[in-house]
């Protein structure tokens, strides 16, 4: 059994990421006081945040990862 990671595979855990983080962020945002979404909105952002730097180390296309947006602007 092959268990290699594929491009394809880190493109579909980054999308679900980035799904989860959107929804974490609306959530945050619809009840400020939500200590707990914030923290899982800060969580999410960390992540991905880690992602985009390192694909970018690597000389990845951002866009074809679908990280090359503004995860401050977005999620933070």
């Amino acid at each position: 059994m092959d268990d290699a990671l594929t491009k394809d595979g880190i493109k579909y855990m980054i999308a679900r990421l980035l799904d989860n983080a959107n929804e974490a962020a609306e959530q945050s945002r619809a009840d400020s006081d939500d200590k707990f979404a914030a923290g899982r909105r800060v969580a999410y952002y960390e992540m991905l945040d880690i992602l985009k730097t390192e694909l970018d180390i690597r000389d990845q296309d951002l866009k074809e990862f679908g990280l090359d947006i503004d995860l401050e602007n977005q999620i933070a």
